[in-house]
């Protein structure tokens, strides 16, 4: 009998491990788990204020115990959670009303509500757009971490379907300074924006820029770079982030896109369009460079996908005409959504 007992629970244990073999397929379970880690601990309010006051959101890898049914390769390695706190409730205040929730799936146009579980572990739901009254650990797979590793794939892919490429050698050594003692650059350190597309389930954005540029021939040359302070809309931020380095474009001057990074964009079909969109219309061999430049820009802008229909990157502004050696106070960008300061910066070897 007893046994038969331990077989029984282990099955259990099998069928709960299998049914969260993948984090993005079950985000529930997860949130239940943490609710009721949370629900047992000694310190609650303690817990809940390391992940508040964390300089970015904690991984939940790091978090679950040992104990939990969930193993660590059940859950996704940009899996994180972050607080979400009402503007009328302090760290100090008792976290017993705390819940723990995650994003619905599919396009947020189609959400009605908020899933998740009290500390007690009742299923509880949220209002999509209203934002609650109680403190909500948000559990996410689409947050900072996942921002990051998508810009990685971003560049990797451009690189591999030829829309980033090395710029000329001649191109190099025309710059201010050889190769060898350094490059030019364009640091952002100063960035505003007025709305960033996000609603309270998805928390601070993660932004990232497209900087379009062109090579010898007016070839295209589009780097993705990643811009994950970008939080909050109507915000400033003094991040001092090279964004343009100069000696990977043949010309002085480039565009920059900004989108804010979401949950619906696969990178591989978006790079797939984005090489034909660029090329559709053939070489730009002869256009003058800051026409090509405009060209390629506005092509990119057309591929991206459309987020008034899909919870795909959002579109946050376009930052035109960027010239190499200037500097720009408070520039408004084309869609005066995002307000810029830069500044040249020369970067010297070690």
């Amino acid at each position: 009998m007893k046994l038969k007992k331990t077989i029984s629970v282990a099955l259990c244990t099998a069928a709960s491990l299998a049914s969260v073999s993948a984090f993005a397929v079950d985000k529930d379970v997860i949130a239940e788990q943490l609710a009721s880690q949370l629900n047992a601990s000694a310190n609650l309010n303690q817990q809940v204020q390391q992940i508040e006051r964390s300089h970015t959101p904690v991984l939940v890898n790091t978090f679950l115990s040992s104990q939990s049914v969930l193993s660590t390769q059940s859950i996704g390695t940009t899996t994180e959670m972050w607080l979400y706190l009402p503007s009328d409730r302090a760290l100090s205040d008792d976290m017993s009303d705390l819940i723990v929730a995650y994003p619905p799936s599919g396009d947020e146009a189609s959400w009605t509500e908020i899933e998740g579980y009290n500390l007690s572990g009742e299923k509880v739901s949220l209002d999509v757009d209203q934002e609650p009254s109680v403190p909500v650990l948000v559990v996410d797979d689409n947050g900072y971490y996942a921002m990051k590793d998508s810009v990685t794939k971003l560049n990797t892919l451009l690189q591999k379907n030829g829309l980033q490429k090395k710029a000329s050698l001649e191109s190099l050594l025309s710059t201010q300074a050889s190769a060898a003692t350094g490059f030019d650059s364009t640091k952002l350190t100063k960035v505003r924006a007025k709305d960033v597309h996000e609603n309270w389930i998805k928390g601070p954005a993660e932004a990232y820029s497209l900087v379009t540029g062109v090579l010898t021939g007016n070839e295209p040359q589009v780097i993705a770079v990643e811009m994950p302070y970008l939080d909050y809309k109507k915000t400033d931020y003094y991040p001092n982030q090279i964004v343009i380095n100069w000696s990977k474009y043949n010309y002085r001057a480039v565009d920059m896109l900004m989108y804010e990074h979401d949950s619906g964009t696969n990178y591989k079909d978006l790079v797939k369009v984005l090489v034909t969109a660029v090329g559709a219309a053939g070489t730009l061999a002869g256009w003058a460079p800051s026409a090509a430049v405009a060209e390629i820009t506005n092509r990119v802008i057309t591929a991206m996908p459309d987020s008034i229909y899909t919870d795909d990157d959002d579109f946050i502004d376009a930052c035109y005409t960027l010239e190499r050696g200037k500097t720009y106070t408070d520039f408004h960008c084309s869609s005066n959504n995002a307000t810029i300061s830069m500044e040249p910066f020369f970067v010297e070897a070690n």
